[in-house]
Order: C-alpha cells, then sequence, then structure tokens
C-alpha cells in the first residue's frame, strides 16, 4: 500500500516536471496606486472638497452662534460683575434662543455634509476602482507578452492580514514595468492634445 502511494507520488512529480512549473509573476499595486498622478490628483480634489464643506453658510452661521452663546454664558457666569434681574432674564432668554437657533442650523448643517461626503465617497470609490483596473488590465498584459502564467499582487493581505507572498526566491516583480506602461498610456493623451497637427482644420 505504500509502496502504492510513493508510486502515484512519483508520477505526479514527474507529470509537473514534465509539464513545467507555472511561470508567476509579482506586482505591488498598493505602490502602483499610491504613485499614481490620478491618485495624488484625487487625493487633492477630495482635500479640497471636504474643506468647501466646511465653508459652507451654515457652517459659518454656525460658528458665529456658537460664539454668541459662549459670550452669553460668560455674561451669566460672571461673579466679578453679577446682572441685575431684569439684565439676566434677559441674557438668558437670548441664551436660549440662540442655543434653539445653533441645534436647528446644526442638524441643517450636519444634514447636508452627510450627503456631501456620500457623494465624495462615490466618487472616491469610482475613481479608486477605474485606477485600479487599469492597473490590473496592464499588469495582465504584460504578464502575457512575456510569458508568464500567473500575476500575484505582493503588496496584498488574506483575511488574517497575513501577506499573500510570504516568500519569493529571485521573484519575477513586473512592479517598475507596469509603472512605465501607466506613465506611457497617461502621457500620450497629453501629447495629443498639445499637439498642433492633430487639430481639426477647417
Amino acid at each position: 500500500m505504500k509502496r502504492s502511494a510513493a508510486t502515484v507520488i512519483s508520477l505526479a512529480a514527474m507529470a509537473m516536471t514534465a509539464l513545467g512549473a507555472p511561470k508567476i509573476a509579482l506586482v505591488r499595486v498598493t505602490e502602483i496606486y499610491s504613485g499614481l498622478a490620478s491618485t495624488a490628483e484625487l487625493q487633492k480634489s477630495i482635500k479640497e472638497e471636504r474643506a468647501t464643506i466646511m465653508r459652507d453658510p451654515r457652517a459659518e452661521d454656525l460658528r458665529r452662534i456658537i460664539g454668541q452663546l459662549r459670550s452669553l454664558q460668560e455674561q451669566l457666569a460672571n461673579k466679578d460683575k453679577p446682572l441685575d434681574e431684569a439684565t439676566s432674564r434677559k441674557v438668558s432668554r437670548n441664551f436660549e434662543i440662540k442655543r434653539q437657533e445653533a441645534q436647528t442650523l446644526q442638524k441643517e448643517f450636519e444634514s447636508f455634509k452627510t450627503e456631501r461626503e456620500k457623494e465624495i465617497n462615490r466618487r472616491m470609490v469610482t475613481a479608486m476602482r477605474e485606477s485600479l483596473d487599469r492597473i490590473v488590465a496592464t499588469s495582465r498584459k504584460l504578464a502575457t507578452e512575456q510569458g508568464f502564467d500567473m500575476v500575484i499582487d505582493s503588496s496584498g493581505n488574506t483575511n488574517t492580514g497575513v501577506p499573500f507572498v510570504l516568500y519569493s526566491k529571485n521573484p519575477n516583480d513586473l512592479t517598475d514595468n507596469v509603472k512605465a506602461a501607466l506613465q506611457d498610456a497617461a502621457a500620450k493623451p497629453a501629447a495629443v492634445a498639445n499637439d498642433p497637427n492633430t487639430a481639426k482644420k477647417p
């Protein structure tokens, strides 16, 4: 029985040797994505859009009213300069009006902010997906042209947080090739747009 099992293993090994081991290439997708010009542009755009949210008139009004509330509260709490009863009632009434106004504004602003953040996140996910699709397509193209059977993202991790590639001796790393190909692809449309010979003649 043991001899039979050993024979099967030997035959399997011989078959693998005859077929040849698969040629595997590695690509560091995270590094490529981080280095894309489109990634830097996206991050800058997202940062500007989030800053614009905080400059919304509702946010400005809310900050102004909060400042007024602090001032009114300081007047009410100032023991060195206590208010007379009539003034205290007036300031307290004004404080309550401002507090309710601040609550209303805060709800309006938070609702506006939530919707804008959803829009920003949707655009960010779409842009990321497009960039990753370009990386994957370019990696596949280069791997096919160079005769590789498989391409693995060496920057990826499993669900447990452990890297997919734990060890690779003398790896065939296509990362730099993919970067160069993507840069060339991005440069071509710009070159065509700036070429006066490509302009339509009347």
